[in-house]
């Protein structure tokens, strides 16, 4: 009997891994001749191909050269990147590949983090592992339009959704070295973990989980290798175009919602401010569990970060993931789970229609502020928000 189940095991993953063989030639095929995921991708490919060439990634003479000869010989605005260089040795494998090569890999990539993500927060916030309440995550995921619109456009930012997820997962699994490299990925965009990175480092810290804390430093010295490596004046390069940021950009959070009714540039940046509370906060939240307190800390940064645009607010599947443990729990009631997936759908469909619309970036600041109110309805209807229930895993 166990040697059939084995048998019958073995043939499902065969069955699996053909299907995703098969599937994958098709969709290379295909993603060929569609121009999807190569608009923000462009940036990020000409920065490594010319970091992997030795030359300056914050050059725009050299970036536009490289978008000239490999995207649109007729481009004639220059698209930059102002992300780390961490992103550059990231990408190192694709400035490898010949661009419209790299372009249908990194879409294939963003696609496969998706689900992947689902699956690592599912283990870590869901404790009843039923697959239905997988599919349900999963579904609003895929309706969920930053998540979308980061896959069309070719956007790093699910980097930073896979740093998490897989940092968390690894974390509960007592895999501190990996938790630790998997937060390098977080570092291509440190703008939207101004809380959730240094709580994750001070909580490996505090439990004096060196292995994790090794695992960080060798992910920075790997990175800091190959920087020094192919690019020794990386340090130069990167901080000259920092001397001026783009602070005319307003983008959907606090800042920016500022700036649009007319304050300076140095609104853009209020969201620092919130840095201070990062102690008082990690007391108050000390009850809480490492993945309730990382879900929270997400909730908080995404609309008080100093910059962020609507895209980047994908990151917010992982207080929905909590969401959806509270709710799917045995002990919440049938009117708190009618409620909140009512309100869940009506935010999926509203912000859907405002994306086709294709309205001011600034506008979807409610996001956020909607899976807020969500949160804290949840936590209340479910009772989650009492101090003998806070510790929810």
């Amino acid at each position: 009997m166990l040697v059939r189940k084995k048998h019958l095991r073995l043939i499902f993953w065969a069955l699996i891994l053909l299907f995703l063989l098969v599937g994958s030639i098709f969709f290379l095929r295909w993603s060929k001749n569609v121009n999807i995921g190569s608009s923000d991708f462009n940036a990020y490919w000409a920065a490594s191909r010319l970091f992997l060439e030795g030359r300056n990634p914050c050059d725009p003479k050299s970036m536009l050269e490289i978008e000239r000869a490999h995207m649109n010989p007729d481009q004639e605005f220059v698209m930059m990147t102002w992300n780390p260089p961490t992103l550059w040795v990231l990408l190192l494998p694709l400035a490898l590949m010949p661009f419209q090569t790299a372009r249908v890999v990194w879409l294939l990539i963003n696609l496969l983090i998706v689900p992947i993500s689902c699956i690592l927060l599912w283990g870590v916030f869901i404790p009843s592992k039923r697959i239905g309440i997988l599919t349900i995550y999963f579904l609003i995921a895929i309706f969920f339009s930053p998540i979308l619109v980061s896959i069309l456009t070719g956007q790093i930012t699910l980097l930073v959704l896979l740093g998490l997820s897989s940092c968390l997962f690894l974390m509960k699994r007592e895999k501190w070295f990996w938790a630790g490299v998997a937060l390098i990925l977080i570092s291509v965009k440190p703008h939207l973990v101004i809380l959730t990175g240094p709580y994750l480092i001070f909580y490996m810290a505090v439990q004096r989980k060196w292995s994790g804390l090794l695992g960080i430093g060798t992910a920075v010295a790997i990175c800091l290798a190959f920087l020094f490596v192919l690019r020794p004046s990386w340090i130069v390069d990167y901080i000259t175009p920092l001397s001026s940021p783009p602070t005319f950009w307003e983008t959907p959070t606090f800042g920016g919602v500022l700036k649009s009714y007319g304050a300076g540039s140095w609104s853009q940046y209020i969201g620092f401010g919130f840095l201070g509370l990062l102690p008082f906060l990690l007391r108050k939240l000390s009850p809480l569990t490492l993945e309730s307190t990382t879900s929270l800390l997400t909730l908080v940064t995404v609309p008080i970060t100093f910059f962020g645009w609507s895209y980047d607010q994908n990151i917010l599947l992982l207080p929905i993931a909590e969401i959806i443990c509270w709710t799917a729990a045995p002990s919440s009631s049938r009117r708190a789970r009618w409620v909140v997936a009512l309100l869940v759908v009506c935010v999926l469909v509203v912000s859907m229609i405002q994306r086709v619309k294709a309205m001011n970036e600034v506008e979807y600041f409610w996001v956020p502020v909607a899976w807020w109110a969500i949160y804290a309805l949840a936590a209340w209807m479910t009772g989650r928000g009492h101090p003998s229930k806070l510790d929810t895993s």
